[in-house]
């Protein structure tokens, strides 16, 4: 049989599976997408909402609607409770046989088969004694609970609970041969404490770490709350104990006073596992021609695929739900570029920022054929290589971005003279301050990290200190330098130290890197705080003393030649202006793109605005590089324009302006007769505008008020759900028939003329539901819902049994299961 080659086979049906097999149908590619369990969605589905006041952007609700979305697509058939049976080599593709007797020719495979978490097997941890103890449990476990609303049964009568987690747990463990981070531990258990605050805010946890990974947007935001909150102890408990008279468990630690060995009593212990290689990963490698590395997967380089096989998410290796997605768009990507499917035509770019992040994103969109131009103020060396079309230009001061995606017009000013430039798409670039102390004052003599590592090997002194996280918290960027300049000093005779809080061990190799400097003989001290470390200048250098976090009490002084420091990455002080330009939000550290997980990791609210670099992330150069291809991916195979059937009435238009000033996607713009004017390329379709039309001119096919005040019947409870959140956890439910669940675009098309509406047409009470605050697509929706039941609970006779609002996941069934058998009929 000769493969065709429109057919894809995606095996695995999690995040990563479903961004690829949705970027390839959006391309007319048709898909197979291949899933062993009787659902889509892989773990994320499984996960728990972790939001709390407001989302906590662990991204886990994406699943449910991604399989949503995944399910509805005309190029998609989905082979569920299947796997791969067998598998032939033709040509330049595949004849695949899969477990339930079908055949499939296939041109490319995309390897999306997800991860397995760590099991603690006794006998490999035997310390741990897990499933000796009910009371001892795993993140998975912990996920489970919170998600059915059964902790507190399972925690019983302790009040208030004391709960342990412990880090690494099957993680970074070179015993076990998986010295590896999982990347997502840390945030994980981060998210989970702050969660249990949240049900339980009177617990006293204790998160017991080797290194917080506080990588990540807004992760250190995170932390620092937490540690307000919760104890951060360095340093992982060898053995769980049970106290034989009261049934509570006991961990040995130390006591950071005294250092003293004490045993603590907790109600809950909380396993925080690792990743493993999915099972059926393993039992097709040999089928597929495929080998993993010794961990089993496919992030380092003696791992190997196949020609025509290619690996995502977390078969490739650890990651979190957005880059996994990430990685399954940028995959598809990568197959319709070797299939052939070329882009019909190449895009404008405008990459904006000064620094070497833009100037190497503007090159390698160059290279790829892309007309781009460089608003760079310290602009590098103009001439571009044959066939590319790049320009490199001092923009002088930005006064405005006008315009949607295809159709961007950018004024400026350079001296005195205005000029105007036009694109398809924007990619914001800008490079933070790296802020240091190094050639100042005490430090005049000292260097910043940079600096020490472009020291030639002949010339560096025979001592050294790093001072990794003193001037701010750490960055994987500067903590990777600092363990490669100081592994590559002391590998010539050169004696060096490096004084950290932590040291974070990022990517595929960070843990054995870590391993590797200290088995070089670089000396690793730990502070607390930067008020451990006092630090005087000497004939020769500088004398660095310090309070070592393990040896409390005993002094211990430095004496070295070059002292280099580690630098800080602030917000840029253009940043809020470049923010404001593009109409898009700061996150809560100042950096550009919020944190919403509905448009990261490099996308923003208004279609063709991308963020990549450390403008918007904790960025390195393998990230920016991964950003690059999910941009490219995004711009190069666009899906079709979809029609949401919003329109403005003109003869009913009296030019306010209000759907104008109020788009949260900027997808509403100014004919040429100076008349507002929907453009489907940009919109999003959320009908905040069809809410907030004062003249009513803003009409909708589907979501009119009178269309959706309609669907109740007479003495119904009306849900009005969003369809991304509320809607979607009603899709396992059976619901009684006095409930009528009506599914909205957003929570924002609901206004109090709805609301009002649905009550006169006869139904008994109205539920508002959509998304936790921060999570909204539309940025403000569930605030504007929220706000609009609040109005009308200040209208006489409207009581809160009558109308209320309610934030619902998509992935809260069991919440909003709980919210609905509260809804009696009065």
């Amino acid at each position: 049989m000769t493969p065709s080659f429109d057919n894809v086979l995606v095996l695995g049906g999690g995040v990563a599976g479903m961004a690829a097999a949705r970027t390839l149908g959006d391309r007319n590619i048709t898909v197979h997408l291949v899933e062993a369990a009787d659902q889509l969605g892989g773990h994320a589905a499984s996960w728990a909402c972790m939001a709390t006041d407001v989302c906590r952007h662990c991204g886990a609700c994406l699943a449910r609607d991604m399989a949503h979305q995944t399910a509805l697509h005309p190029k998609i058939s989905i082979h569920l409770n299947t796997t791969l049976d067998t598998l032939e080599k033709i040509g330049q593709g595949f004849d695949i046989r899969l477990t339930s007797g079908e055949t499939i020719p296939a041109a490319r495979i995309i390897l999306a088969t997800g991860f397995s978490p760590f099991a603690p097997d006794p006998s490999l941890l035997p310390g741990l004694h897990f499933t000796e103890h009910d009371k001892v449990i795993t993140t998975t476990q912990l996920n489970q609970m919170l998600k059915d609303e059964t902790l507190t049964d399972f925690l019983g009568t302790a009040t208030p609970p004391e709960i342990a987690f412990i880090q690494c747990v099957g993680s970074r463990n070179r015993r076990l041969e998986r010295d590896f981070c999982s990347q997502v531990c840390c945030k994980i258990s981060l998210r989970h404490t702050r969660k249990l605050l949240h049900i339980l805010p009177d617990a006293a946890i204790t998160l017991f770490h080797l290194d917080l990974q506080t990588i990540g947007k807004e992760t250190r935001c995170l932390a620092a709350d937490l540690s307000l909150m919760i104890e951060m102890a360095q340093g992982i408990p060898a053995e769980i104990l049970e106290d034989q008279d009261t049934g509570r468990l006991r961990l040995v630690t130390e006591d950071p006073g005294t250092r003293s060995r004490i045993a603590r009593s907790f109600d809950l212990v909380v396993l925080s596992v690792g990743m493993s290689p999915s099972p059926e990963l393993e039992k097709m490698a040999s089928r597929l021609g495929i080998t993993p590395n010794h961990w089993g997967f496919f992030n380092t380089k003696d791992a190997s695929l196949a020609d025509g096989i290619y690996a995502a998410g977390c078969a490739a290796g650890p990651k979190d739900i957005l880059g996994s997605k990430q990685e399954g768009c940028i995959a598809a990507a990568k197959v319709l570029e070797d299939m052939g499917h070329k882009p019909e035509k190449q895009t404008d770019v405008l990459v904006w920022g000064d620094g070497a992040q833009a100037v190497t994103i503007a090159r390698t969109l160059a290279k790829k054929g892309h007309r781009t131009i460089c608003f760079n103020r310290n602009i590098p060396d103009t001439k571009a290589a044959s066939g590319q079309e790049i320009t490199f230009t001092d923009p002088g001061k930005i006064l405005s971005v006008d315009g949607v995606a295809g159709h961007f017009t950018i004024r400026h000013e350079t001296d005195g003279t205005k000029k105007t430039v036009t694109c398809k798409t924007i990619i914001a670039a800008p490079e933070p301050e790296f802020t240091t102390p190094a050639g100042q004052g005490t430090f005049s003599k000292a260097i910043d990290i940079d600096a020490f590592s472009r020291i030639p090997v002949d010339q560096l002194s025979d001592t050294s200190v790093i001072l990794l996280d003193y001037t701010g918290p750490e960055y994987k960027a500067a903590s990777r330098l600092a363990l490669t300049s100081a592994m590559a000093a002391q590998n010539t005779g050169r004696q060096v130290t490096v004084v950290m809080h932590k040291m974070l061990v990022h990517g595929a190799l960070g843990q054995q890197l870590y391993d590797q400097a200290r088995k070089a003989g670089v000396k690793f001290l730990r502070v607390n705080t930067p008020g451990d470390i006092q630090i005087q200048p000497t004939k020769t250098g500088f004398s660095v003393t310090l309070d070592e976090a393990t040896l409390p009490g005993i002094p211990i002084t430095l004496l070295c030649s070059t002292l280099a420091i580690g630098v800080s990455p602030l917000p840029g002080p253009d940043f809020e202006n470049t923010a404001g330009l593009l109409k898009q939000r700061l996150d809560r550290e100042g950096f550009l793109q919020s944190a919403n997980i509905r448009h990261r990791l490099t996308q923003s609210p208004r279609r063709g605005i991308y963020f990549a670099g450390t403008c918007h992330d904790e960025v390195d150069d393998t990230d920016l590089a991964a950003e690059l291809n999910d941009i490219m991916a995004g711009i190069d195979f666009t899906g079709p324009v979809r029609d949401f059937g919003v329109e403005v009435n003109q003869k009913k238009c009296v030019q306010c302006l209000t759907c104008l000033r109020i788009c949260p996607h900027n997808a509403i713009v100014l004919n040429e007769k100076s008349r507002p004017e929907i453009v489907a390329e940009a919109c999003f379709g959320c009908h905040l505008c069809v809410a907030n039309c004062p003249a009513l001119a803003i009409a909708s096919e589907q979501f009119s008020t009178d269309q959706v005040a309609a669907l109740a019947g007479k003495g119904q409870v009306a849900v009005l759900a969003c369809q991304r959140s509320a809607a979607l956890a009603a899709g396992p439910l059976d619901l009684p028939g006095h409930i009528r669940l009506i599914s909205v675009p957003c929570a924002c098309r609901i206004n109090q003329n709805l609301v009002l509406k649905t009550l006169l047409n006869g139904a008994d009470k109205v539920i508002v539901t959509g998304c936790h605050e921060e999570n909204c697509q539309s940025m403000d929706g569930t605030a504007t819902a929220a706000a609009e039941v609040d109005r009308l609970l200040a209208i006489p006779g409207i009581t809160p049994d009558k109308v209320s609002w309610h934030s619902v996941a998509a992935n809260e069934t069991r919440t909003f299961a709980r919210i609905l058998s509260d809804a009696k009929i009065s």
